[in-house]
């Protein structure tokens, strides 16, 4: 029998549509009318992922083209330009090299480098690395050098970027972005109590005289230190008040953080009994002396290896800007075969984007961790990655990067009684002005969905407030599919 012109489609739309139950449209409406938003630019776009990119099926969508700053959301598209392009196998390699008198410290833009706040998890710190390097050292009897060169050739020496925001330079998530990196480039320090209404002490991590600290930090009633350094110095302030010892450390980046990590190596090595008759001395042509086909003399001494897995994990679980950064100029620098830079990164970004199948109407990039508000993305490109990534090759590897809700990183306090904590993976975003959260989950239905909320023009100090309407969106679409 032939069926009914109405049948077909509403066999159609059964196939194709999932069931709804309730109206989607206005319970996110109802989020996207709170006061908070009144002032705001929203772009929403959530995807219901088939058995293929093709047979996905957009359930719901705002202002899904508009660009708008998507914060630290740029940073799904840096980590998934450089998994797609480098592979799952990729190794950032730090190497120790020797040549007559002199040592020789190649970096690879590894930003896992001495990261204290990572290491510990291994149970190493800041200095593990370079205390095997001297341990080798040792063995193979080598009791002194003269002069330490670092190579940092294989990104650019302009550390920061230019539209990053000029007034907090110093601050930890601002720290340069450098071919050697250590301990993401920051110096840790922590203090300690001498009495009420006395000058604290403190030590430093890791300890090194390459910086300068002048300590007015007093004992106090207020839990308030201040830790500053001065704009093209290594001149730190401490100061404010400290109501007692502390347990956990405040951090400062450093000024020109190749030299810093040189600086550290040095005094470590040295320390370990191998006596130094030169300095620390910046050339940036040992690398590509070591790539010629008799290494030009140099021998490799030690190799340092960290896996992209690493580093895509703390660029977008934890956030790191730093960590982002090196990714996408390492990217640049394999891409173009020359040393790497904002320019080469973002123009690496552009063309996975292409290869993504989003137009070029539909970003822009500055920066590859988000930071500068010359980024503008739209939600619709957002989901066409993460549609991209879930359908790739690497799609294992790309999610193991991401935070969970309820579990780790930045996510690790979100979606509070929901029964969506462990189900949603995603990023978080925010930069003054702007809240933003993209990723996926694993729906009622036993569908995975992908989404990209962006809010731009949020009021200040308002993000722990806009938060939870990210969550009310993507809890809109779980309670309205059936199981």
């Amino acid at each position: 029998m032939k069926r009914p012109f109405y049948a077909t489609i509403i066999l159609w739309l059964c196939v194709f549509v999932p069931a709804v139950a309730g109206d989607l449209n206005d319970d996110i409406r109802a989020v996207l009318n709170d006061k908070l938003l009144a002032k705001a630019q929203v772009g929403v776009r959530i995807v219901r992922l088939g058995d293929s990119a093709a047979n996905s099926r957009v359930v719901y969508e705002h202002n899904s083209t508009l660009p708008l700053v998507p914060a630290s959301n740029l940073k799904l598209v840096t980590t998934s330009a450089a998994l797609d392009a480098l592979g799952p196998d990729f190794k950032f390699g730090t190497l120790l090299a020797m040549k007559g008198q002199d040592l020789a410290v190649i970096g690879d833009g590894d930003p896992t480098l001495g990261d204290a706040e990572l290491l510990r998890k291994l149970n190493w710190d800041t200095l593990t690395v370079f205390n095997a390097w001297a341990a080798r050292l040792k063995d193979l009897k080598i009791p002194q050098a003269q002069n330490l060169l670092v190579d940092d050739s294989i990104f650019e020496q302009l550390f920061q970027h230019p539209n990053w925001p000029a007034n907090q330079g110093d601050r930890r998530y601002m720290a340069g972005v450098a071919g050697l990196n250590l301990n993401a480039n920051c110096i840790d320090v922590t203090v300690t109590s001498n009495g009420f209404g006395r000058l604290v002490s403190y030590t430093l991590n890791p300890p090194t005289a390459y910086v300068s600290i002048k300590n007015t930090c007093l004992h106090g009633d207020e839990n308030a230190i201040v830790l500053s350094r001065v704009p093209g110095t290594n001149n730190i302030v401490l100061g404010g008040q400290a109501r007692g010892s502390t347990q956990a450390p405040v951090s400062v980046n450093v000024e020109d953080p190749s030299m810093f990590a040189g600086t550290v190596l040095k005094e470590t090595l040295t320390n370990a009994g191998i006596t130094f008759t030169g300095n620390v001395v910046r050339d940036r042509t040992v690398r590509n002396q070591i790539a010629s086909k008799d290494k030009n003399g140099w021998t490799i001494v030690a190799v340092h290896e960290t896996p992209i897995t690493v580093v895509l994990a703390r660029a977008n679980k934890d956030s790191m800007n730093l960590y982002a950064e090196s990714i996408g100029k390492r990217l640049a620098a394999e891409v173009t075969r020359a040393t790497g830079d904002w320019k080469g990164a973002t123009a690496a970004m552009g063309a996975f984007m292409k290869k993504a199948g989003v137009s070029e109407n539909q970003y822009q990039f500055d920066d590859c961790c988000g930071l500068s508000k010359q980024n503008n993305i739209t939600a619709d490109a957002l989901t066409r990655v993460l549609v991209y990534d879930f359908f790739s090759r690497n799609r294992q590897t790309f999610f193991s990067s991401l935070a969970v809700a309820g579990v780790d990183g930045t996510l690790d306090d979100r979606f509070r009684g929901s029964d969506l904590r462990g189900r949603v993976f995603g990023k978080s975003g925010f930069v003054e002005g702007v809240s933003a959260l993209s990723g996926y989950f694993k729906a009622k239905d036993d569908h995975w969905y992908a989404f990209s909320i962006l809010i731009n023009g949020i009021p200040a100090k308002s993000n722990s407030g806009i938060k939870p309407l990210h969550e009310r969106i993507v809890a809109a679409v779980d309670s309205s599919v059936k199981r």
